[in-house]
């Protein structure tokens, strides 16, 4: 330890949870005042506190000493896991959550990390307060954000440039940042009866997975470069009439004839016209979770600068058409991945329904199709001829055939 540069001990120190990194000033002389220079604080439960009280002011406490210090603190991490702690865990909670990551984000922060890990999730950030503010600093660029509620208005936050949130109820009509360039959603809870709007001029990157409720409006993000969707199972966009087949065709159920209505009123599509920019898309539900991207399809969104695309079993719905339909409409794409893992179900290579096409030859941009599935069965088989009707020859396509063992795979060229 005596063999340590000085300059080294704040960064050691910045490993420890806070409580220990504030005890270290015991060690020796030179240890006195190094926790007040660690680049990072990491607060979590301390068994030695006897009440949620003792616990918050402490974390006050710590917090003012860093704003009131010379040396900058870089990034805090809050990690509150409810099973560590011998008191009153809500307490904590919500004193950190209405006060203490406001009193952080005055530190200058570049990164805050708030992580509230509830023994019970169910409704828990449901049931936290709304905060009386939004976000403000001049400086936080990174924040990451568990099982909390949010109003989306990172205004006050010019420089943020990434947000992640997963688990979290989202109360907003829309999101606001002209900064944010990576957006990470995932298993959030959205509005069931309307639409989050998301407009953000520099985003770059977003991962919108799992989410529950209604799929938010994707109105304009000109930056995107890659997207990653997935609608999971609690997905607010659900036909309620006899099935996504009906209300595809001419006479939906009131539902979707609300949002066809509204649609038209658009003019446009919920999701595609705000992915269009992207190069990478990637787009993925079950078979019986996909009636939104079915939908979204009936406006035959163009995809100018896109060169990547991964779909997995719910495209295989209507002769491909939803991967012909992509294909046709994408003058860049160089590569297309179809991941067929879902169990198999004769239906879902339903026939005669094609109605996104008019019937044309796939264009020769494409270089590649590559099939992931574990065996080549009837809906393999099915794919194949389909792209080969189209156009697409044999020696352009790829089987990445896995076994049940995950460290198995075989490629195999159909040339």
């Amino acid at each position: 330890m005596e063999g340590l540069l000085d300059e080294l001990l704040p960064v050691i120190v910045s490993f420890l949870p806070a409580h220990d990194a504030v005890r270290t000033c015991v060690l020796a002389k030179r240890w006195r005042h190094v926790w007040t220079s660690a680049p990072a604080l990491r607060i979590t439960a301390v068994k030695g506190f006897r009440s949620a009280d003792q616990f918050n002011r402490f974390v006050d406490r710590l917090l003012l000493q860093r704003r009131q210090g010379l040396c900058p603190l870089e990034s805090c991490e809050f990690n509150m896991v409810e099973s560590d702690f011998e008191f009153d865990w809500s307490l904590c909670v919500e004193h950190v959550y209405l006060y203490s990551l406001h009193s952080a984000l005055q530190c200058n922060l570049q990164s805050l990390s708030c992580h509230f890990m509830p023994t019970d999730p169910t409704d828990f950030a449901e049931d936290l307060q709304e905060p009386a503010a939004p976000f403000l600093s001049n400086h936080i660029q990174r924040l990451q954000l568990s099982f909390i509620r949010s109003s989306l208005d990172f205004s006050g936050c010019p420089r943020l440039l990434d947000l992640q949130m997963h688990e979290c109820v989202i109360l907003a009509d829309s999101i606001v940042s002209n900064s944010l360039q990576y957006l990470s959603m995932s298993c959030c809870q959205l509005y069931m009866r309307h639409r989050t709007s998301i407009s953000l001029p520099h985003l770059v990157r977003l991962d919108f997975t799992d989410c529950f409720g209604k799929m938010p409006l994707f109105e304009s993000l000109p930056s995107l470069e890659k997207a990653l969707v997935r609608i999971g199972e609690f997905t607010g966009d659900e036909c309620d009439g006899s099935g996504s087949a009906c209300c595809l065709n001419e006479n939906p159920c009131w539902e979707c004839r609300f949002a066809f209505e509204f649609d038209a009123d658009r003019g446009r599509s919920y999701l595609f016209q705000g992915l269009s920019r992207a190069s990478h898309l990637e787009l993925s539900a079950s078979y019986d979770h996909a009636f939104i991207f079915q939908r979204d399809l009936k406006w035959r969104p163009k995809f100018p600068m896109l060169k990547t695309l991964v779909l997995d079993d719910w495209c295989l719905d209507a002769d491909l058409s939803a991967v012909i339909l992509f294909i046709q409409q994408s003058p860049n794409l160089e590569k297309l991945t179809l991941e067929l893992f879902e169990e198999f179900d004769s239906s879902m290579v339903s026939e005669g329904s094609n109605h996104l096409l008019p019937g044309a030859s796939v264009p020769d941009h494409l270089k590649m199709v590559e099939i992931k599935c574990e065996t080549v069965d009837v809906r393999v088989n099915k794919v194949l001829k389909i792209l080969n009707t189209y156009g697409v020859s044999l020696d352009r396509i790829y089987i990445r055939q896995t076994d049940t063992n995950p460290g198995l795979q075989r490629t195999s060229n159909l040339k």
